[in-house]
């Protein structure tokens, strides 16, 4: 078997590797007893000895290269066939018979065994019955289909890849070690992503459009280590929420590499594994974080759903023992620019947030909590504290509900002059049904007082509803239409049933949602009721390739009605 060295390195086999070590630490000490080690036989072991884990070396970075390399045999812990004599000489004596001129003598050794291992005795009850075949005879092609009728799972490969394939049959080339050898170095380059093309037929309020429009979304990956990665997606066929389309037999042109309102770039790794490995130890701790243009989500997106200039970090898979939390992390984070808030609306570097979230699992369920302090650079009677919390879990294994709530509170000024100073309340539930999987009736509610704003939310991504159901949930393509999707002095409903075929493979989700205003109609964003019916259908292709299909209709009070219908073709690599 060949090894392989880094793949951009040259590729030799395993005895020029030894011939070039060897060579080099040729007049050593170090060498002969390398040499002395691999190709001579191993020394007998004492019948009484025992290998015990605990007494072996375990200091990383200071072994000689062949030991860290596996070039050196491993402990004698060798494997034996139990009690059975393979030769009359006595233990650790080689056997005449079985060795041959011009080889090493073969060394039979005594059984080993653990330090922490005990004998037990074997009982025949501790075994099951052989199988009984009368009843159904045993089908032999069958039993070796288990093995020989398998096969490879379709996959979408990246569309570019170097160094290590992200789908790899067999072992993993060895890795470098210049960030220590607790830090393996093994470099990947991919860019994967999707293509989407749609058309649209949409009668808005105030104008009716046909639209045919295309976007192509990249992800760029390049991995040092399995912790360390630089990151960047882009949308070349975008400028900012408006994509390359051709619009009433007009063709429009959006083209930008890079637009640092909807695209990323950033760096994000393990601190613990980095220190380990430049101190040639293991990691002492775990502490992932981030820095650059970074996405950042929070509670299903819903309070944090933004790219933004800043960083953030986590202290991961906490527990305590005394409030009954088995499981929790918290993660802290600071945006300084590129901050999409509707506290500040068109301006993403008015805001600056500050604050911190934490995920906790405890008794069934488990909380999300977070706050984040939004300073606004030139106006500090815009500042203000946006909080948000949820809670989900299943009740009684008859429902599941998500309980969520977004307060701002702290500007100052008018009234009327305040963009953040509201309450959201939603309540998520879906029925669990005999069919769990494939049958997903549900009821989703939600009320919202004044102008509630998640903490930063990119427009790309819609209103702070868009989870509430499909009619509050646009395409980011076409200019698909919507039921407000603000909660700014709202309160409504979303009910529907989501069906999944037997294998996964269709979704088709039928939905009804209304919602009333209330409240001073003074910058509200809702001129009257609201109230909708919607489609959508979704099957694929190939693993690569889906089909999705959407329709809808509302009913506007003191506006005028809205419909579309859409279909649109995505190619995932």
């Amino acid at each position: 078997m060949n090894w392989y060295a880094s793949p951009w390195s040259l590729r030799l086999t395993r005895p020029v590797w030894l011939s070039l070590l060897l060579c080099a630490m040729s007049g050593s000490t170090l060498a002969q007893q390398a040499s002395s080690t691999l190709f001579d036989a191993p020394a007998a072991v004492p019948p009484s000895s025992v290998y015990c884990p605990s007494d072996a070396p375990t200091e990383v970075g200071f072994q000689p290269s062949v030991l860290r390399f596996g070039l050196l045999p491993p402990p004698p812990m060798t494997p034996t066939f139990g009690d059975v004599c393979l030769s009359d000489n006595e233990p650790g004596k080689p056997s005449d018979e079985s060795a041959k001129p011009g080889e090493p003598h073969a060394m039979h050794h005594p059984p080993a065994s653990d330090c922490r291992a005990d004998l037990s005795t074997c009982y025949e009850s501790d075994f099951s019955h052989d199988p009984f075949y009368d009843s159904c005879p045993l089908d032999v092609g069958a039993e070796l289909n288990v093995y020989n009728g398998k096969h490879l799972v379709p996959v979408q490969y990246p569309l570019m890849e170097l160094g290590l394939p992200f789908y790899r049959k067999g072992p993993i080339p060895p890795s470098l070690e210049i960030l220590g050898p607790t830090n393996p170095v093994q470099q990947k380059f991919y860019v994967y992503g999707d293509y989407r093309i749609g058309v649209a037929q949409n009668d808005l309020v105030g104008r009716d459009i046909t639209v045919l429009a295309h976007r192509l979304n990249l992800e760029i990956d390049y991995w040092l280590t399995s912790t360390e990665r630089f990151h960047m997606f882009s949308g070349p066929f975008q400028e900012g929420t408006n994509f390359m389309r051709v619009e009433e037999g007009e063709f429009i042109e959006e083209l930008d590499f890079f637009d640092p309102d909807t695209d990323t770039m950033f760096f994000e790794g393990d601190l613990g594994q980095i220190a380990g490995g430049l101190s040639s130890s293991y990691a002492a701790f775990d502490l992932p974080f981030t820095v650059g243009l970074v996405p950042l989500l929070f509670q299903n997106g819903i309070w944090m759903q933004d790219a933004m200039l800043g960083f953030a970090a986590t202290v991961p898979a906490q527990n305590h023992a005394g409030l009954d939390w088995s499981n929790y992390d918290i993660t802290f984070f600071a945006a300084l620019e590129k901050v999409s808030s509707g506290a500040a609306p068109g301006d993403e570097d008015a805001m600056q947030l500050f604050g911190g979230t934490t995920f906790i699992e405890s008794r069934g369920g488990y909380f999300e909590l977070g706050y984040a302090f939004a300073n606004h650079r030139s106006n500090s009677s815009r500042d203000y504290s946006n909080i948000g919390i949820s809670y989900t879990r299943r009740y009684l294994n008859t429902v599941s509900n998500s309980m969520r709530v977004i307060i701002n509170a702290g500007q100052d000024g008018p009234q009327s002059a305040r963009t953040a100073d509201g309450v959201l309340l939603i309540a998520e539930n879906t029925l669990i049904t005999p069919m769990p999987y494939n049958l997903l009736p549900y009821c989703n509610v939600f009320a919202g007082f004044d102008r509630p704003q998640p903490a930063a939310r990119a427009a790309a991504f819609g209103g702070v509803l868009f989870n509430t159901g499909i009619l509050f949930q646009s395409d980011a393509l076409t200019g698909y239409p919507t039921l407000d999707a603000s909660g700014n002095n709202t309160f409504g409903f979303a009910t529907g049933v989501d069906l999944l075929s037997p294998n996964f493979d269709q979704q088709l989700i039928v939905e009804f949602a209304a919602l009333k205003v209330h409240g001073s109609s003074a910058g509200r964003i809702a001129a009257g009721d609201q109230a909708g019916v919607g489609i959508r259908y979704q099957v694929p292709i190939t693993n690569a390739h889906l089909l999705r299909f959407d329709a809808m209709h509302g009913w506007l009070d003191n506006s005028e009605d809205i419909s579309g219908a859409r279909a649109e073709f995505r190619w995932k690599f």
